[in-house]
């Protein structure tokens, strides 16, 4: 794959708050970091009938098969790669082109922290900052792509600014009610 003339990377991340439920942003961003777009979906509040019957899989579907593709197909950005913070995420590998990536410095889990024996068949790409495992099939890509990004100030701290996006568009919600 021929490296992109405008390459953008995307940063997708779900909060998840008792009170207002699951909500997923997707910040892209160009080359030196600046946004390009940003996309959330308002918050999604599964049922208890739907806790009851998904169980302890609940996370994974809400994130890696509900908020993430639908965040992904309203982008009118073509991403080069995108960089995630829950495990979850991954399950967008098998669902198009873009590479996905898990941030290694940015990662937790339900039980804390990620840990490399937990990304069994995942191979390590250095950006910026960051590690990013991403499946073995598609480091390759990954590599060339990362050299696109050399001018980013740092590949971590752009899920800071879509939490602080979602909570402030919760805010005004929340006035506006």
């Amino acid at each position: 794959m021929p490296a992109p003339t405008n390459p953008t990377i995307g940063y997708f991340t779900v909060i998840q708050d008792d009170r207002t439920g699951w909500t997923g942003g997707l910040l892209i961003l160009n080359r030196g970091g600046r946004p390009v777009e940003f996309q959330c979906t308002l918050p999604v509040r599964p049922s208890r009938a739907h806790e009851i019957l998904f169980g302890s899989t609940m996370r994974d579907h809400l994130i890696g098969e509900v908020i993430g593709p639908m965040l992904v197909s309203k982008c009118r950005t073509p991403m080069s790669l995108l960089c995630c913070d829950q495990v979850e995420s991954l399950a967008l590998n098998s669902r198009g082109d873009i590479p996905v990536a898990l941030i290694s410095e940015a990662a937790e889990g339900d039980e804390g922290p990620i840990t490399s024996d937990m990304l069994m068949g995942a191979s390590q790409v250095a950006l910026v900052n960051a590690t990013l495992n991403v499946p073995l099939e598609r480091a390759d890509v990954v590599e060339g792509l990362v050299k696109s990004f050399e001018d980013m100030p740092d590949a971590i701290e752009p899920f800071e600014r879509i939490r602080e996006a979602i909570r402030e568009a919760q805010s005004q919600i929340a006035r506006a009610a």
